[in-house]
């Protein structure tokens, strides 16, 4: 079964062990600053998404698995790291995900349909994942994870 937790498989490389998450998102303004009502860079789902990659940071590099299984994954994600891993998704995270080096970065592109949106992060080493969201109760969480091939 493919790992739905494609995401930081590179953390489990020697060359980027002890790797952790680190997203770092950079978005340009847009508009006019002379203008009396400029048109905003990020717009609030844009942003709610935003949190959810920071949250997801700030887990990953204080090792907080528990926090990411069970606040930013959706339930299913984390149940279907726990089936696909054969152990807890707390336990996958820590092993994938939680490590004080990466070096995640967000395309500046957010795709948002409705309570759905996409978003492509690349990781140190190259590697590129398609990140699915959803919004639940008000908050963005994270939905899905799959590698994106490289031409």
């Amino acid at each position: 079964m493919e790992n739905p937790l494609a995401l930081g498989t590179a953390a489990r490389t020697p060359k980027a062990a002890g790797v952790a998450v680190a997203l770092a998102v950079a978005l340009a303004a847009c508009g006019d600053s002379n203008s009396a009502k400029s048109t905003p860079a990020v717009n609030d789902d844009q942003r709610g998404i935003l949190a959810t990659v920071d949250a997801l940071q700030t887990a990953s590099r204080r090792n907080d698995a528990a926090r990411i299984c069970n606040e930013l994954f959706t339930s299913a994600l984390a149940k279907s790291i726990q089936s696909a891993s054969k152990h807890s998704c707390e336990a996958e995270v820590r092993d994938t995900l939680t490590s004080p080096d990466a070096e995640l970065s967000v395309s500046r592109k957010i795709d948002i349909k409705g309570s759905h949106a996409t978003a492509r992060i690349r990781e140190q080493d190259g590697t590129t994942s398609a990140v699915s969201f959803v919004k639940d109760g008000g908050r963005w969480r994270i939905e899905r994870v799959a590698p994106v091939k490289q031409p």
